[in-house]
């Protein structure tokens, strides 16, 4: 068989190219609704969208409690071991998911006043109450993504994540025109509770063709898998929020907007990567017993992760300044923060390999401790580059910090993997 021949047949060439293709033309439409909205609110206003909208995927990360991540592994191994547990697993995962969602945005909706104001942009309180509903939205559709990718559905993810971001971007001119700030929240909202929609009836389907189902609950061992790797997303989300607050409180509203538009492009350059995250999780979990495959696998996507991340960088970097023209007059500076908080991404492509390999063979609490440490290295550099040059250039001192706390997660979890592989050679498992 020719090579061609092989790759059309691979299964993990199959769902790497619908992961990529579908959610990928998704996120570019994404990033267009976010040049425009940049463009109709100007750098103060854009950055009060960023600060609401980096909330929601902070909060709404934590919200799943893990189970974006979990229930993938889960389900691909149940479809390997246990199909009669599918059904149960994926109930089980959603409902945890909604309840939990569901507290936190009712939190949001009582401490709305005292963050806004704590913040320093009191009339940002009535959207910290809006955007508790749409984190329900966001944490249902990540849990539902992983769902679907345990099943090896990337077709379905990809289609669901096209349309929603395609209303996302068609809706973002009219509404950010007309209603500026409130527009911009209002149709991040219905793309969000779109895709919802779609990824229930999506599942509704696909659970429906399962035969020989069993009604046995799932939810404490999913809970005590998930946990770890929810703090680990609560990390994630204490240091993002506290570098959102470092930049507030050491510069201004503006140096976030510089360092949210900065930040997009990183999702840009890493859209690959990130898209084949449920494909690597998938596909390591269900090949764990499997040396060979596990062996193929583990390098291929590592491969395929770093060349990916490293020409958009190139390019990135190269036409930082032709960027920034996009953006208007009042994202002075722009350029550097760019070319400096890209960097981070060829590490982060390749940790996310490093990561699902742990992932895959149960090292929870091993990542979580070194989550940790990546977001005190963040926090602590971003603090002391903040003291030291002042607010006017706040969004470079924290990309700085970023990029360097990237490189070292990266080194520690390399070195990890190396090790722990020694070990399982010294015991004779591998």
């Amino acid at each position: 068989m020719t090579y061609i021949g092989k790759l059309k047949s691979s299964k993990l060439a199959k769902d790497s190219f619908w992961a990529v293709f579908g959610n990928g033309l998704g996120n570019g439409f994404l990033l267009l609704a976010g040049i425009v909205i940049a463009n109709f609110l100007g750098v103060n206003a854009y950055g009060e969208f960023g600060i609401v909208k980096t909330t929601m995927l902070y909060i709404a990360g934590f919200a799943t409690l893990g189970l974006g991540i979990s229930s993938t592994k889960y389900i691909a191994n149940a479809l390997k071991e246990d199909r009669s547990a599918v059904r149960a697993l994926s109930r089980d995962a959603v409902q945890i998911t909604v309840v939990f969602s569901a507290l936190l945005a009712i939190g949001l909706l009582i401490a709305a006043t005292p963050l806004a104001r704590f913040l320093d942009e009191p009339e940002l309180a009535w959207a910290f109450r809006i955007l508790g509903v749409i984190i329900v939205c966001k944490a249902l559709n990540t849990t539902q993504n992983g769902i679907l990718a345990g099943f090896g559905d990337f077709r379905t993810i990809a289609r669901n994540n096209v349309i929603s971001s395609t209303a996302m971007l068609l809706g973002c001119v009219p509404l950010t025109y007309w209603f500026h700030l409130d527009g911009a929240l209002a149709i991040l909202f219905f793309s969000q509770a779109l895709n919802a929609l779609l990824n229930w009836l999506s599942l509704r389907k696909l659970l429906k063709g399962l035969a020989g189902q069993t009604d046995v609950s799932r939810k404490r061992e999913l809970c005590l898998f998930s946990f770890p790797i929810a703090l680990q997303e609560l990390n994630y989300t204490v240091c993002n929020w506290g570098g959102i607050m470092l930049l507030i409180k050491l510069s201004s509203a503006g140096q976030v907007g510089l360092y949210t538009a900065a930040a997009m492009w990183n999702g840009v350059i890493t859209f690959i990567p990130g898209l084949l995250t449920n494909v690597i999780i998938s596909h390591l979990s269900g090949t764990v017993g499997d040396k060979t495959t596990h062996r193929y696998t583990l390098k291929t996507m590592f491969g395929v992760n770093f060349i990916t991340t490293l020409i958009p960088f190139v390019v990135v970097y190269l036409l930082a300044g032709w960027i920034t023209g996009f953006y208007g007059h009042t994202f002075t500076g722009l350029e550097s923060v760019l070319r400096i908080l890209t960097l981070a991404t060829v590490f982060s492509a390749c940790s996310t390999v490093l990561y699902s390999e742990l992932l895959s063979r149960g090292h929870n609490w091993l990542l979580l401790a070194y989550r940790i440490l990546q977001d005190l290295a963040i926090l602590g550099l971003a603090w002391l580059l903040l003291l030291r040059f002042g607010e006017d250039s706040g969004a470079i001192s924290y990309s700085v910090a970023y990029t360097a706390g990237s490189a070292l997660y990266f080194i520690i979890l390399f070195i990890s993997c190396g090790v722990i592989k020694l070990f399982r050679r010294t015991d004779g498992n591998c």
